[in-house]
C-alpha cells in the first residue's frame, strides 16, 4: 500500500511540474518576445545597430597607405542653412586618404587620385559638408559620408578611411 501511494505522489508532482513548465512557457516567451521587439524599434529609432558589423579584411595599420590632399590656402566651406538663419562655415586645410593596399584594384584606383582626380576627392568632401547644418554637423558623419560618395564615385573599396586636415567650424 505504501508503494502505491508513494508511486500517486511521485506521478502528482511529476503532473504538477509538467503543468507549471507550460504555464511558464506560455507566459514567459510571449513576454520576452515582445520586450525584443521593443529593443528592436528603439534601436532602429536611434540608429544602434545590434548585428555584428562586417569585419574588415585588411590589417589595419600594415595594408593602409595614407595620401594627404594639401591645399595651398585654408578652403573655407559653407554649411546649409540651419535653424538659427546664421551663416556657418567649415575651414578645411586638407583631406588624407586610406587605401587598402591589398584591395584588387589598389593600383589603378591609388594612382588615379594620386596623378589627376584627387579634385574629385575634395568634391565629394565639400559636398558631404556642404549638406550638413551647423546643429547637424559631425565629423564622423561628414567622413562616413563622403568616403560613401568617393567609394561611390571611383566604384570601389579600395579608399577605406577619409580624415580632414585643421578640421574646425563656426
Amino acid at each position: 500500500m505504501k508503494k502505491n501511494i508513494l508511486t500517486i505522489v511521485i506521478m502528482a508532482c511529476t503532473v504538477l511540474n509538467l503543468v507549471l513548465n507550460i504555464i511558464i512557457i506560455f507566459s514567459i516567451v510571449p513576454a520576452s518576445n515582445k520586450t525584443n521587439k521593443l529593443v528592436d524599434k528603439v534601436a532602429s529609432v536611434i540608429d544602434l545597430e545590434l548585428e555584428k558589423e562586417e569585419e574588415n579584411d585588411y590589417d589595419v595599420i600594415n595594408d593602409l597607405e595614407e595620401y594627404e590632399i594639401k591645399f595651398d590656402n585654408k578652403q573655407t566651406i559653407n554649411l546649409k542653412q540651419g535653424d538659427d538663419g546664421q551663416s556657418h562655415y567649415v575651414i578645411l586645410e586638407g583631406v588624407s586618404v586610406s587605401f587598402n593596399k591589398e584591395a584588387d584594384d589598389y593600383s589603378d584606383i591609388s594612382s588615379s587620385v594620386k596623378e589627376k582626380t584627387s579634385v574629385y576627392v575634395v568634391d565629394c568632401v565639400k559636398e558631404a559638408i556642404s549638406e550638413q547644418t551647423i546643429q547637424t554637423l559631425n565629423e564622423t558623419t561628414v567622413k562616413e559620408l563622403a568616403l560613401a560618395k568617393i567609394q561611390d564615385l571611383y566604384n570601389s573599396k579600395c579608399i577605406v578611411r577619409i580624415t580632414l586636415l585643421g578640421y574646425m567650424f563656426q
